[in-house]
């Protein structure tokens, strides 16, 4: 037991050295959090950037340092930071939105948009997991983006009309009819079958025609002989 302790102890150190992280690095990435945690983050910015100096491209410490920078209201290095985050680890996503939003807050609307659309065509999730981005761009007022979101979840799941019906209802709320309507029949193009759909589209003066179902074909016996014989 002790030697499989052992081990799998050593394994550990060795994955962590591995992965360019020094124990020093990920003792002062730590401790940074637990000053974030409690609002000293002047002394977390001193931990983080000691950290990096033996293991500059571990994207956790530069999203934390942006963290540090943006709460401070220094927002240029903050923005700095997120983007050597997301630079070092594409896939973080926490740092993603931050660089995003910073940017955005920022006043840098076109680039955050760019940044947007780059982060969402190479994220691999399904349409589900789009929503929360989607609606924390919602809550920031950003909604350009939250569209841009939703329509990458319609795009990740062809078939699912819930992000297009999403964005119906939210075109119907600004009093944006044209672009409702347009929404409502991309989404019963996705799925004819959704729940109401048929029937809201029939109410705004659209006749709407339900394809039937494919009914599965039984093969007669001498349709069965037929197929035998051709192979």
């Amino acid at each position: 037991m002790v030697a499989y302790i052992r081990s799998t102890t050593i394994l550990i150190l060795v994955l962590i050295v591995c992965q360019g992280c020094t124990f020093d690095a990920v003792r002062l990435n730590r401790r940074a959090q637990m000053y974030i945690k409690h609002n000293q983050y002047d002394m977390a910015k001193k931990m983080l950037t000691e950290s990096l100096k033996s293991d500059y491209e571990n994207s956790a410490s530069h999203y934390w340092l942006g963290l540090c920078h943006e709460t401070l209201n220094d927002r240029t290095n903050a923005i700095w930071e997120y983007e050597l985050a997301v630079r070092f680890d594409p896939a973080m996503e926490l740092a993603q939105m931050a660089y995003i939003k910073a940017l955005y807050h920022d006043n840098q609307i076109d680039k955050s948009i760019e940044v947007t659309n780059l982060f969402l065509e190479h994220k691999d999730a399904v349409a589900s997991e789009f929503v929360p981005l989607a609606e924390s761009f919602f809550n920031d007022q950003m909604e350009q983006h939250a569209i841009l979101t939703y329509h990458a979840a319609a795009k990740a799941e062809p078939h699912n009309a819930e992000p297009l019906m999403t964005l119906a209802e939210y075109f119907f709320a600004q009093g944006n009819d044209e672009k409702a309507i347009d929404h409502l029949i991309l989404a019963f193009k996705a799925d004819p079958y959704y729940p109401g759909l048929a029937r809201r589209l029939g109410e705004l003066g659209f006749r709407v025609d339900i394809p039937q179902p494919k009914m599965f074909h039984r093969p007669s016996e001498l349709e069965q002989d037929i197929t035998n014989i051709e192979i």
